[in-house]
C-alpha cells in the first residue's frame, strides 16, 4: 500500500517551508519569503499544484503558522491572523487560500506544531508535557500535555508576557504592540535594533549575551514554575548562538532560588531545557502530524 501524501507548511514571519510528500525527510520542499500575503500564499499554492501534478494526489493539508492564528474550526477566523506586528498581514486567511485543494485541513500555530513533534520525539508513550519556545524574529512557545497539543479560548501567546528589564539594559522595547514585552526585549530584531548586529555576530564576551540569557532564563524559570514540563525545547535562530542554551539554564537556576527540589545544580537543568531533537526540522515535521491529524479526523 502506497504511503499517503501531504502538503505541509511553516508559515513563520521570515519565510514560509512548503513540503509535499510522504515525510518530511523526503519530500519536495521549497522556501518562500514571508512577503505580501498574496504573493507568499500564492507562491506556496503553485507549488503545491505543481507538485501535485508530479506526485499524485494529496490527502490532507497541515499548517503551522505564526500568529495570532485562530485555531478552532468552529470560530469564524479559523485559519485568519489576528493583530500581528508583521506588517500587512492582519487578516490574512489561510483557511479560505488553501482550501481550494478540497482536502482535509487542520491549521495551528507554528510553536504548537513544533512543540507536537518535540513531544512525539522526546515523549514518545504520550506520557507528558512538553514546551517549545522559538527565539527569532518574534518569540512564541507552544504547549503539548500528553500527546496533544494544549490550548485555551485561542494558542498560548507567550512571547508577549512581562518581564522586569535586566539591570543593564534600559531598552524600550522592539515590540509595535508592547513594546518591551518578553518579544520587545530578546527577539532577532530588538537585539540588532540594539546592538547593529545578529547575537552570534556579537563576541561572546559582549553583554549583550548575558542579557538575552537572562531574559529567557526569566522566562524558562516562568514556565518550570507555573507548567512543571518535562522538557522545555529551545528553537529558533537566535537560539542557535554558541553558549546561549547554558546562560539560559544558568539564568533559569538563579531565578529559582533553589525553590524547586528536582534541580539541586545547574547541571540537572541540562535535560530539562535542551536545543529541539529535531534539529530545524521541528516545525515542518509538526506540520506533516497535523496534516495526518486532519485526515484522521476526516475518517472517523
Amino acid at each position: 500500500m502506497s504511503q499517503a501524501i501531504f502538503a505541509a507548511i511553516e508559515a513563520g514571519g521570515t519565510k514560509w517551508l512548503v513540503s509535499v510528500g510522504s515525510s518530511p525527510e523526503t519530500a519536495a520542499q521549497t522556501r518562500i519569503p514571508t512577503e505580501y500575503p498574496e504573493v507568499t500564499m500564492g507562491a506556496a499554492v503553485d507549488f503545491i499544484a505543481e507538485q501535485i501534478k508530479q506526485q499524485g494526489a494529496i490527502q490532507a493539508i497541515g499548517i503551522g503558522s505564526f500568529g495570532p492564528i485562530g485555531i478552532n474550526p468552529n470560530d469564524s477566523d479559523y485559519g485568519v491572523i489576528g493583530k500581528t506586528p508583521k506588517p500587512h498581514w492582519t487578516g490574512a486567511d489561510l483557511l479560505s487560500t488553501f482550501s481550494q485543494f478540497n482536502v482535509p485541513l487542520k491549521i495551528e500555530s507554528d510553536v504548537n506544531a513544533a512543540a507536537l513533534a518535540e513531544a512525539k520525539s522526546l515523549l514518545p508513550q504520550d506520557n507528558g508535557r512538553l514546551i517549545y519556545i522559538t527565539v527569532g524574529t518574534g518569540i512564541g512557545a507552544g504547549v503539548v500535555d500528553n500527546g496533544q497539543v494544549s490550548n485555551g479560548v485561542h494558542h498560548p501567546e507567550m512571547g508577549h508576557i512581562r518581564l522586569p528589564h535586566h539591570p543593564d539594559d534600559n531598552y524600550a522595547g522592539h515590540c509595535p504592540i508592547h513594546g518591551a514585552c518578553l518579544e520587545g526585549l530578546a527577539c532577532g530584531p530588538s537585539i540588532i535594533d540594539r546592538w547593529g548586529k545578529d547575537l552570534s555576530a556579537l563576541g561572546s564576551t559582549h553583554r549583550s549575551h548575558d542579557i538575552i540569557g537572562y531574559y529567557l532564563g526569566s522566562f524558562a524559570a516562568n514556565l518550570l514554575l507555573t507548567y512543571a514540563p518535562n522538557y522545555i525545547v529551545l528553537g529558533g535562530g537566535v537560539s542557535l548562538t554558541d553558549g546561549l542554551l547554558n546562560r539560559v539554564r544558568h539564568s533559569a537556576f538563579e531565578q529559582l532560588g533553589g525553590y524547586l527540589g528536582r534541580f539541586h545544580h545547574v547541571d540537572e537543568l541540562s535535560t530539562v531545557i535542551q536545543s529541539p531533537s529535531l534539529d530545524t526540522l521541528s516545525g515542518i515535521s509538526g506540520a506533516y502530524l497535523l496534516a495526518e491529524q486532519a485526515l484522521q479526523a476526516a475518517s472517523v
